[in-house]
């Protein structure tokens, strides 16, 4: 068979080996990725190579530069994420060191976008801003008194809104009533502020309106966005309900993806809670999958964010000793571990948010009794795992449970975490190393829109745990990882985690072609450059979707 491609290079990463107590340098091929159609059809020399070349074959000479999987990000947030980068959000208000300042920012945006019917900012976060309290409406009402205004914070748990947008979300302060994530003010006004997943949904419906046309001319953007970094596979993880307007969401992919618009794969999560038989989730299974689109499995929130002492610990906060967790756990070990042994029952993998130790302790009980019950290992994942106990860290390798982790959020803590747990328990926040070697697997990805889709940023966290100045990000500096081990978190052990490794994550013949050539080799490149690594070029399926100007 005459290959469509021949990509040759001196430095082809394959990712078959663990790169776990191996020298660097091994794990890399020097030959030819041979491709026809969609896949791949071998990875061998360049003699053997030759039987495969024809006179429209392309050849690609990557020579020194690093040939690779394409990068999968285990956790994305697709549609959040596809907004979040189109011209609809303000987003400098990441860069705010202060509530008055994010305000300045975003009145600037609002006067260069005045076609706006709504002003719409994410990614401001209260741990930049020192220890200020959260803030309230009066300072947006006060520039924006007529135009509603959402604003999702940096680890989509909370949002700011003024009067306009909680009158258009007709959220009054009888509400607060009956939901204590609704804040009020000391006056019994509305502060504007709604903290974790329930709460947020009026905002969170408002801040995603949009037509049809333009929602896939935002995805269709954000396909660009993610083919220039070398993502090649990526996820939804907010579970929305099981309604109409949440499968219609779903079903706009498909419509993307019969237009060629799509140029990574994508992974939907249902919801895990609120349901006996999953027969709906099963059914836009069969509808929706592709190779492109698949409802991949079910996820659930057991806590939120340690920042507002959302997060459940086991022992008290160390600087609100009254406190385990504001309103958590979300839900009850009981009902948790019924909806966890139902998921996988109906052959569904379950994914469970678990900022701290004392989720992930429960999500741990639940898969536990789920596998007790059905005697079925599915890719289950535990998810960011910022604290654990580690009397728990056994338990994932003997319940087959996938950790996943971002690297990268140890640098967007900005230190802030060691208030919050103290001195002892600091030593176990995001134990990637430890984790890894206990388990053999760990998922690796972004959460984006929560921290960039970059993942040399990424990367450069993980095999580093320092932030962009050389600074120790952390307190247990020795669980940095290896690149190696960075990189097979982000190809082959988050394929295991899409349950995919069959069929993406690696170089080999028979799987998807999806192959990126960076502009380095990322092996013999110095820890502080790795954040200014590129992606020369990026192919999905077979298909060339990105290269870069420079190529």
């Amino acid at each position: 068979m005459i290959a469509d491609y021949c990509i040759k290079g001196n430095a082809i990463y394959t990712g078959l080996d663990s790169g776990i107590g191996e020298p660097e340098e091994s794990l890399l091929y020097s030959g030819c990725v041979l491709i026809n159609g969609d896949r791949i059809l071998d990875v061998c020399s360049d003699w053997d190579a030759k039987r495969y070349i024809g006179e429209n074959t392309v050849v690609i000479d990557a020579g020194d530069r690093l040939v690779m999987p394409g990068f999968i990000d285990a956790h994305t947030h697709f549609f959040s994420g596809a907004i979040a980068a189109s011209e609809h959000v303000c987003t400098e208000i990441a860069d705010s060191t202060s509530e008055e300042e994010c305000v300045r920012i975003l009145a600037a945006y609002a006067g260069s976008h005045p076609e706006e019917t709504r002003i719409r900012g994410r990614g401001w976060f209260v741990t930049n801003w020192g220890d200020a309290p959260l803030p309230t409406k009066d300072s947006l009402d006060e520039v924006f008194p007529n135009i509603p205004v959402y604003l999702q914070a940096a680890d989509v748990h909370s949002y700011w809104l003024n009067s306009a947008a909680l009158e258009e979300c007709g959220i009054t302060k009888e509400m607060a009533k009956d939901n204590a994530n609704i804040l009020l003010l000391p006056n019994g006004e509305l502060q504007g502020m709604l903290l974790e997943i329930e709460a947020c949904k009026p905002a969170d419906e408002k801040y995603h309106a949009f037509t049809r046309e333009e929602r896939l001319e935002i995805y269709r953007n954000f396909m660009e966005l993610s083919a220039s970094y070398g993502v090649t596979s990526l996820s939804e993880m907010m579970p929305y309900e099981y309604d109409p307007k949440t499968y219609e969401r779903y079903w706009e992919l498909r419509i993307l993806e019969e237009l060629a618009g799509l140029t990574a794969r994508v992974h939907i999560y249902t919801k895990l809670y609120d349901t006996d038989d999953f027969t709906t989730a099963l059914e836009w299974k069969r509808s929706l999958d592709s190779d492109y689109v698949k409802i991949s499995g079910v996820k659930g929130f057991i806590d939120g964010v340690a920042e507002t002492y959302t997060g459940l610990l086991l022992e008290p906060y160390t600087d609100r000793p009254d406190t385990c967790g504001l309103h958590v756990p979300f839900r009850s070990q009981r009902e948790l571990s019924h909806a966890v042994t139902l998921a996988n029952q109906a052959g569904l993998p379950v994914r469970i948010h678990c900022i701290a130790d004392g989720s992930v302790r429960m999500a741990l009980n639940a898969f536990e009794e789920a596998y007790y019950r059905t005697q079925t290992i599915l890719p289950n994942t535990i998810e960011h795992i910022e604290t654990i106990h580690p009397d728990d860290m056994e338990r994932f390798r003997s319940l087959h449970v996938i950790p996943s982790m971002q690297p990268i959020h140890l640098l967007l803590d900005a230190d802030g975490k060691i208030a919050r747990v103290g001195n002892e328990r600091i030593k176990w926040e995001w134990p990637t190393k430890t984790m890894l070697d206990i388990c053999g697997t760990l998922a690796i990805g972004t959460d984006y829109p929560v921290v960039s889709l970059n993942p040399f940023d990424n990367i450069y966290a993980a095999v580093t745990r320092k932030n962009y100045d050389g600074s120790d990000a952390s307190h247990n500096a020795w669980e940095r990882l290896s690149v190696a081990e960075a990189l097979k978190g982000y190809t082959s052990d988050a394929a295991k985690a899409y349950n995919r490794g069959h069929e993406i994550g690696s170089l080999k013949a028979g799987m998807f072609a999806d192959v990126i050539i960076l502009d380095r080799n990322l092996f013999s490149t110095p820890e502080e450059e790795i954040p200014n690594c590129k992606v020369e070029m990026t192919m999905v399926g077979g298909r060339v979707v990105y290269l870069s100007s420079e190529s």
